[in-house]
């Protein structure tokens, strides 16, 4: 629409009777350089990708006639109208527009019609900015106005009858195969960024193009596909734009929606479409092309299991879910929906969190920017959330919310979340809840052995819901998930620094008898937090207890957490106990450590035993007393038969480990650096699992007859006394 004449009579409008062969798939009409240079280049690009038919003016020689472009809108399948501020500025474009509304009455002509920077309101109005424009540019050519008003209500008259049923906005990439003949699929928005150009074509396609690697529609063996993926990470979008490009190439074709919302015979229903339960219904005699979106549990796909031989070779199965093990059982394959990069990431952000005019690039808004979008981690939907909820707020407000994000999600996000959420077991639910409180990015086996020692493997299928990945060995969670779970149950577990000091430090009792779990570091407290030993123990009920952590993160020897009057522990059920410079000379006589499977007690500068009496360790696997520099008696291990890792790095007291040690058969690490005391091993040793050996400058003797060590370091030779 660059091509303005001079002279332009109604008369060139071409006859619409003719019969015209469909050369093209897709007519754009448009106007601005702003629009071609930016716009509509993407959409270009993407329509090449696509293997799109389209036409665009610059492909004709110019000239005053515009009988060659209604030729082209005759010869299309789909107009593309690109309705912007500077369309009706244009009487090309108005003229253009009303043939594209003559053909498609006529039936000859899908339109889709595209909104930018305007709304359907503002087009179909004559008193908008639109209609004034309209009204302005047909002074210059008044018999021009019936028909350029005509065409812009008829316009709007058809997209009211379908926005009532369309519920999402399409993507920038129409296919022109599957629009229904007399349907109009409207692309609104009030700012089309080129956040929104990345994610509606250059990220689909590519996405397109790996599903499309895994379906082959000219093959004839079935195939089923999964797409899954965390809550709001594209999975529906995904496979809805695949079901439109694709939807044409068999006649059987059915995409269905919510299906985690519907009954169990839900899916069976929309498939028989009326029919009998017999090899005549669609779904078995002809090759079906299915989408089924949003499936969370077996049974929601229990139709198709049990009649999954009699669906016709060759058929195409995509399902989206959050749960990989929910379609386990059809044995597909996978595609993970993988995040946005950090580019389309903070494009898609900026899109929501800057609207109105607001710069993203004044004072610290782009480092902030930056910090919001680490966060969000590349999920489309939480970039989305967050950027709507700060729109508008100053740079203070934007900081306060970054420190808040650790302990408040979203509340759109966290709806979202919950409903994956609320289908987990409770020993799911805890573990989960654990993890995100507490043990996050820690060894997979590790996490494995404090929760699955009463629940089973619940860290599996917390992965097969996207609730974690496990990466390098060790279990990671999304920032949007951990946030959710800290918020989810704060009173049970206590890992807001802010709030555990307030509750540890105030005399009046508080309800916190629930609570299973404690992690509080001590780094950001000037001053020190004075623990009395029996409102300790009145706070906190010693059957919940299973998780207590004081700490400080920058200088564990300075944790300021003080025990004027001793401590009482009758929490039997503790199996992590991590207490950096406790002010004990040994734990209580009253903990019974029969739960117990890591006991962290590192710089202490009192500890001089563990306990007194010998006690019972079935669990204990993992303990760590380094630089406990009055230690002297390890006596308390005897029994900790199961001991996997033990460091005693920087004992500077010990000098002798207990006999018993040599019954230690799972111990793997042993850390005895720094403890220029001990001078020999015991004897008897039968540490058939050691492999690695942390020694001493000071070690005198070494027997390592009944381990599995074959070879010394270079370094050996180093230790002068040996």
């Amino acid at each position: 629409c660059i091509f303005q004449p001079k002279n332009f009579a109604m008369a060139d409008f071409p006859s619409s009777s003719q019969e015209v062969s469909k050369q093209w798939q897709v007519f754009i009409s448009f106007s601005g350089k702003d629009l071609r240079h930016n716009f509509i280049s993407h959409l270009e690009g993407a329509f090449k990708l696509a293997d799109i038919n389209y036409y665009i003016d610059y492909k004709e020689t110019p000239s005053e006639s515009q009988n060659i472009f209604f030729k082209r809108i005759q010869q299309s399948q789909i107009a593309l109208p690109i309705f912007s501020s500077q369309y009706a500025e244009s009487k090309w474009c108005l003229n253009e527009l009303a043939e594209v509304m003559k053909q498609a009455k006529q039936g000859n002509l899908r339109v889709i019609p595209i909104f930018f920077n305007v709304t359907p309101k503002d087009v179909g109005s004559p008193y908008g900015s639109f209609g004034c424009k309209v009204y302005v540019e047909s002074q210059h050519n008044p018999s021009s106005l019936p028909i350029w008003t005509k065409a812009l209500k008829n316009e709007m008259l058809l997209i009211q009858e379908i926005l009532a049923s369309v519920k999402k906005v399409l993507a920038l990439e129409p296919n022109t195969h599957n629009v229904p003949s007399r349907e109009i699929s409207p692309v609104i928005s009030g700012r089309i960024s080129s956040s929104r150009k990345f994610f509606f074509v250059e990220v689909m396609n590519q996405r397109i193009k790996q599903l499309q690697e895994m379906i082959d529609f000219n093959c004839d063996q079935t195939q089923i596909v999964g797409i899954v993926g965390m809550p709001g990470i594209g999975k529906t979008s995904l496979a809805e734009e695949y079901f439109e490009r694709s939807n044409d190439r068999y006649s059987f074709n059915k995409i269905i929606s919510d299906i985690r919302e519907r009954g169990h015979h839900y899916l069976e229903y929309k498939l028989l479409e009326g029919q009998k339960l017999n090899e005549e219904a669609n779904i078995f005699s002809k090759k079906s092309f299915l989408v089924l979106d949003d499936v969370s549990q077996k049974k929601h796909i229990e139709f198709l299991l049990q009649n999954r031989r009699r669906i016709k070779k060759g058929s195409k199965i995509v399902i989206t879910t959050r749960d990989k093990s929910s379609i386990a059982e059809f044995s597909p394959e996978i595609y993970v929906v993988p995040p946005l990069n950090d580019t389309d990431a903070w494009q898609l952000f900026n899109d929501h969190a800057f609207k109105g005019g607001a710069s993203s690039t004044k004072g610290n808004f782009p480092k902030l920017t930056q910090k919001f979008v680490d966060y969000a981690g590349g999920n489309p939907r939480a970039l989305e959330e967050l950027g709507k909820e700060l729109n508008g707020k100053d740079e203070a407000e934007w900081v306060t919310r970054l420190e808040n994000l650790p302990y408040q999600c979203n509340s759109i996000i966290k709806k979202e979340l919950k409903i994956s959420y609320e289908e987990l077991t409770e020993q799911q639910k805890d573990a989960f809840l654990d993890i995100a409180c507490f043990f996050r990015s820690e060894e997979e086996n590790y996490v494995k052995c404090l929760l699955d020692s009463e629940c089973g493997d619940v860290v599996k299928k917390l992965a097969e819901i996207f609730f974690i990945c496990i990466s390098g060995g060790k279990i990671e969670m999304h920032n949007l998930l951990c946030a959710f779970g800290k918020e989810l149950r704060s009173g049970e577990r206590m890992c807001d620094h802010r709030k555990t000091t307030t509750i540890l430090r105030d005399a009046v009792q508080q309800e916190t008898k629930d609570v299973r779990g404690i992690f509080l570091d001590t780094c950001t407290e000037t001053k020190g937090i004075s623990v009395d030993s029996k409102r300790f123990t009145e706070k906190f009920n010693p059957m919940n207890l299973r998780y207590l952590k004081i700490y400080d993160s920058l200088c564990p020897e300075n944790c300021k957490v003080y025990l004027p009057d001793g401590l009482e522990f009758p929490f039997e059920n503790i199996r992590y106990l991590h207490w950096e410079n406790i002010e004990l000379k040994e734990l209580p006589s009253d903990f019974n450590p029969k739960n117990l499977i890591d006991l962290r007690l590192p710089y202490n500068r009192k500890i001089e035993r563990v306990w007194g009496a010998v006690k019972e360790l079935p669990l204990l696997k993992w303990v760590d007393l380094s630089h406990s520099t009055k230690l002297t008696d390890l006596s308390a291990l005897s029994k900790a038969y199961d001991l996997r890792r033990l460091n005693l790095k920087g004992c500077t007291s010990l000098d002798k480990l207990p006999e018993e040690m040599g019954n230690m058969k799972q111990l793997v690490f042993l850390n005895l650096r720094g403890c220029t005391t001990l001078s020999t091993l015991p004897e008897r040793l039968n540490l058939i699992s050691l492999k690695t050996i942390i020694l001493s400058d000071n070690l005198e003797f070494l027997h390592l007859d009944g381990t599995i060590i074959s070879t010394l370091p270079p370094t050996i030779q180093n230790f002068k006394k040996l």
